[in-house]
């Protein structure tokens, strides 16, 4: 697949890759981990609906048709780019993993949360754990400046709408008393040396090479590029101010930015029901081509979704091809269209995961917030097996989730339930289990 499979002690993600490049060891790990521009207008396709029939929680996954569907590139690559050369101190993720200023306590026996196959985990500092102005998202992984890092969106939902910030950890050493990190704020370019939030939901989170993946929901899914972070100014001026201001560069006070670089989209001339949400995301490397999994959040109330059957379960999860050359996702004819798509039959779910000791691409692990917190292990020939946070299975209100190449570990972050601060009893977390006891 041309990835990279050398890692670090407590990683050996699945496919993460280097930033910058592989290093020279060839030890392979296998412990812990691991608005803009315009729409390209088309042809509306025929949407065949084949499974627009009632629908069975629980059910074996289906094979929905999803050849109405395709996205564009905005290729806004170069442009943003350039914009960027603009806004001056250029900073490596190496240089902001020497620059992290908060820890998270390591969860021990009597602050943990209960979830099958438990093997460690970490919650945020206490203005984290109790804050209401930033909520836990979408959640990936990789290895960066001979580290493993783990990346927490947080969703603002408030005005103004400082939009999505991310949370850089180093898990490199998970057997100490905490872990650091450090929040940045994503950022999209809007002119020369200057830049504004990303006012949207941050639900999920995927990771190739440079690029960082991030689900926009009513529209499809924008990408960040680590080598384009800059240093901004973190004075009085910069607390309630974005982009150039002044003589100076500002993000609400957050000392780094991550810029937006391009935005993969579903053309205007697509509606539903054949335009999904894209409420999360996720990596899978098992088959011969690497891809970002997306996915709809539903329920049987607000979020019903749009493609027939059963209200919340028709929930639909795509595999979008990625092309390992460049870490961007693969055109065909100009378009990217999702290699295959299937229907869940799970409501709320939150986030994905690939189960790794299987090599066919019909099977996964399902976050929801189904009974206040579930993990459901899916696929194409089987019911599905649920482990419930009401059982002391599962952690509640999950988000993201990250499963390593090497089969050994499921990570999960939790938003949160309602002000609980208790990281055993609904406080968020980052915790990892054993694969082999959900499997």
């Amino acid at each position: 697949m041309g990835v990279c499979r050398r890692m670090l002690p407590w990683f050996a993600a699945a496919g993460a890759l280097w930033v910058g490049g592989c290093g020279a060891t060839d030890d392979v790990l296998d412990e812990e981990i691991t608005d803009e521009g315009s729409i390209e207008a088309g042809s509306v396709e025929e949407v065949v609906e084949t499974d627009a029939q009632a629908l069975t929680e629980g059910a074996p996954i289906t094979t929905h048709n999803a050849s109405c569907l395709h996205l564009t590139d905005q290729n806004t690559w170069s442009t943003y780019a350039s914009y960027m050369a603009q806004v001056p101190n250029a900073r490596s993720v190496g240089d902001v993993l020497l620059d992290l200023n908060r820890a998270g306590p390591m969860l021990t026996s009597s602050t943990r949360p209960a979830a099958t196959g438990y093997k460690g985990g970490f919650r945020w500092n206490d203005g984290d754990m109790a804050t209401a102005d930033w909520i836990p998202q979408g959640m990936t992984a990789g290895v960066a400046a001979g580290k493993n890092v783990l990346l927490t969106a947080w969703h603002y939902p408030k005005t103004p709408d400082k939009g999505v910030r991310v949370s850089l950890v180093d898990i490199s050493d998970m057997s100490g008393s905490a872990v650091n990190y450090r929040h940045l704020l994503m950022v999209r370019p809007t002119a020369a040396g200057n830049f504004t939030t990303v006012p949207i939901h941050g639900g999920g989170l995927t990771w190739y090479g440079n690029y960082i993946y991030m689900a926009d929901t009513s529209n499809g899914i924008r990408v960040f590029d680590l080598t384009q972070i800059r240093e901004v100014n973190t004075s009085a001026t910069c607390e309630d101010a974005i982009g150039k201001t002044g003589s100076v560069w500002c993000a609400y006070g957050y000392k780094y930015v991550l810029p937006q670089v391009s935005a993969y989209v579903v053309p205007s001339s697509i509606a539903k029901p054949c335009k999904p949400t894209f409420s999360w995301l996720g990596k899978d490397t098992r088959a011969s081509s690497s891809v970002v999994l997306s996915g709809e959040y539903c329920n049987a109330g607000d979020s019903p979704c749009p493609n027939g059957g059963t209200a919340g379960l028709g929930g639909r999860l795509y595999r979008w091809p990625v092309d390992t050359a460049t870490n961007r996702l693969k055109l065909t004819s100009g378009v990217v269209r999702p290699e295959r798509a299937y229907v869940m039959n799970e409501p709320n779910v939150q986030g994905v995961a690939p189960i790794m000791t299987n090599d066919d691409t019909t099977s996964y692990w399902l976050s929801s917030t189904r009974y206040g917190g579930a993990l459901f292990k899916v696929s194409t020939t089987a019911s599905r097996t649920a482990y419930l946070s009401g059982s002391s299975q599962w952690v509640r209100m999950p988000q993201g989730m990250h499963a390593t190449a090497s089969g050994t570990n499921l990570w999960t972050d939790t938003e949160g339930y309602e002000s609980v601060t208790n990281p055993a009893t609904g406080g968020r977390v980052v915790v990892y289990v054993n694969q082999a006891s959900v499997d």
